[in-house]
């Protein structure tokens, strides 16, 4: 956000225990340019009272106005895709964990202004967007596991991402070992995901991504 001059203000809720969220008044009356959906130890497609309560709220709040975008990352993502009539699910691939380079489709890379063909940016899930949304559309794929990695919906409102821009490799390497002890993380994709960061840590574009998604809120507005 620096680089972009900007001063970010934050709300947080919490969704699981208190049942937080922002009042359909402040949506309204646009308190928020943004709302974001962070990732989660939990599944999206579980059908517990919380998480179908967040995808009612998605729901309502891209109903009430075109004006706060929705952000989703990770679960986020899958949350969105879910409200939004796509389908998420475990992968049968099983976990995409460290740096997996992400390529860009031809859309990608015209939003994001750029020539990558691919990003470089952290993986922490087992769970994916497995049919997209209708009125949705792919920017970003990984080639073995996750097919809609990044997605934007056609009227401009939602812009979402399986992948952690919002970790950087040493909070992912906590993570990491963290779930290899604890048996969570296969050992051999843990081992593999480790010596990812090893040589890929320094080079990832975890900010820029986070830049892009913030000019994405200040240019539709």
């Amino acid at each position: 956000a620096t680089n972009l001059g900007l001063t970010l203000n934050w709300d947080f809720f919490d969704v699981v225990d208190a049942q937080e969220y922002p009042s359909v008044e402040d949506i309204k009356n646009r308190k928020y340019d943004a709302i974001i959906i962070t990732g989660s130890k939990y599944n999206a497609h579980d059908d517990v009272p919380w998480i179908l309560k967040l995808v009612d709220f998605v729901k309502t709040a891209r109903g009430l106005t075109e004006y706060v975008r929705l952000i989703g990352i990770c679960f986020g993502h899958q949350i969105i895709a879910r409200a939004s009539d796509g389908i998420t699910g475990r992968n049968p691939n099983g976990w995409e964990v460290g740096y997996v380079e992400t390529q860009l489709t031809p859309l990608g890379k015209e939003l994001f202004d750029t020539d990558k063909p691919f990003l470089r940016v952290n993986q922490f899930h087992q769970d994916h967007v497995i049919k997209l949304p209708p009125g949705f559309q792919c920017l970003a794929f990984t080639e073995h596991n996750t097919p809609y990695h990044s997605m934007i919906s056609e009227d401009k409102q939602c812009i979402t991402v399986q992948g952690h821009p919002e970790f950087n490799k040493d909070t992912v390497k906590i993570m990491i070992e963290k779930r290899k002890e604890l048996g969570i993380v296969p050992l051999e994709v843990a081992d593999k995901a480790l010596e990812t960061l090893k040589t890929h840590g320094l080079n990832m574009e975890d900010i820029w991504l986070c830049e892009k998604f913030l000019q994405f809120v200040l240019c539709n507005q």
